[in-house]
């Protein structure tokens, strides 16, 4: 079991000075994007592609950024893609060869999904690591393990469950017992589009 800590997290604070220099970001972009009906990584979201807006809020807290676009490359993107680990194996595939790249001792990993991803949520998550797996945030009693900081030294023990068949990051960060960080308030930061009409409420905000 992961140990939990409670977090009253009390509102956004996105625009502060906060960064750290011991973490890359990972944006998670091979998904499928069936119930989207396009490609979410090359949405067009005020002019510009989604990737670009989730990747430009991790540069703002971390040392550098990497782009997991899965089986394609994603075209004319400042940032280094990188090869999943198994084409076609989801979001720890991704993960995994994120970390198998990053020279910083913690990875932030988020979906492209997510454009209110919060870079202070990130950072917080890094200034609480003590060398566990993960830090993971949970709102609303559900893990977010695609909005978290991954250690890069748990690799070799990520892709071991990987390798012998593991595809849930849910299930993988519970067997290495990552902390979760149980973080109370709202959490625009946590959503996902995952359909039109969640895009379509995203841009009318």
């Amino acid at each position: 079991m992961a140990v939990h800590h409670h977090w009253p997290w009390k509102g956004s604070c996105d625009n502060g000075p906060v960064t750290t220099n011991d973490m890359t970001g990972l944006v998670l972009a091979g998904g499928a994007s069936r119930r989207m009906g396009a490609d979410k990584a090359l949405i067009d979201l005020d002019g510009r592609p989604l990737v670009e807006h989730v990747a430009e809020r991790l540069a703002t807290v971390c040392t550098d950024v990497l782009v997991a676009p899965g089986a394609r490359r994603l075209p004319d993107l400042p940032w280094t893609q990188v090869d999943d680990r198994l084409p076609g194996a989801g979001p720890l595939a991704g993960i995994l060869g994120g970390m198998a790249v990053t020279t910083t001792p913690l990875l932030a990993v988020v979906g492209v999904d997510m454009p209110a991803c919060s870079p202070s949520v990130l950072v917080a998550l890094a200034q609480r690591w003590s060398g566990e797996a993960a830090g993971v945030p949970v709102t609303g009693g559900r893990l977010q393990p695609l909005h978290a900081v991954y250690a890069v030294a748990a690799l070799p023990r990520l892709a071991a469950l990987f390798d012998d068949g593991e595809r849930s990051p849910t299930s993988a960060l519970q067997e290495l017992e990552a902390t979760l960080h149980e973080v109370t308030g709202p959490a625009p930061w946590a959503a996902s589009l995952n359909t039109a009409d969640d895009l379509a409420r995203f841009r009318g905000q």
